[in-house]
């Protein structure tokens, strides 16, 4: 009699580990399926996060960030001069993180920039680095500037970051 309850209880082991692996199993196969649909979606821009996430444009507080255009084939950004001083721009750059970045024709240097003063840096034949019409573009803009009033003029670099969708003129 022994024996026979011995194999009663491991043949009722046997159906619950069998139920439990396919329980397990059907679980499984369901969140591939999901997963491969949500991949599937993503892949054909169904689900396109980047179109959601806000425009923005940082500089540091020395030179706060008014309002940012992205038109092809122009960049506009407009800032204002919070160093409460006068300043000369020596040189403006304007980059990104493609693997050929975009190539843009540069403000005319040197900029003579008021203290509490707008200025408008417009960066014109924009092309290459991912810059296409209803794509976003993160571009890197440096300045190097020196203060007027201080004798040895030593030059100070700042650097800001325009992130958006690119639009039409």
């Amino acid at each position: 009699m022994r024996t026979k309850s011995y194999k009663g209880h491991r043949l009722l082991c046997n159906l619950r580990s069998q139920a439990s692996v396919e329980f397990l199993t059907t679980y499984a196969w369901a969140f591939i399926v999901i997963g491969v649909s949500m991949a599937a979606l993503y892949y054909f821009g169904v689900l396109d996060f980047g179109k959601y996430l806000p425009q923005k444009c940082n500089f540091p507080s020395q030179f706060k960030c008014l309002d940012f255009s992205l038109r092809s084939p122009e960049v506009r950004v407009r800032l204002i001069n919070n160093l409460g001083e006068d300043v000369q721009i020596t040189s403006v750059q304007i980059t990104n993180d493609a693997a050929t970045p975009i190539s843009c024709t540069v403000p005319v240097t040197p900029i003579t920039w008021v203290s509490s003063a707008e200025q408008e840096l417009v960066f014109t034949s924009c092309s290459g680095g991912g810059f296409i019409t209803g794509a976003r573009a993160g571009l890197k803009i440096s300045m190097n500037y020196y203060a007027i009033n201080t004798p040895s003029h030593p030059i100070h670099l700042v650097n800001g970051k325009v992130d958006g969708q690119v639009g039409s003129i």
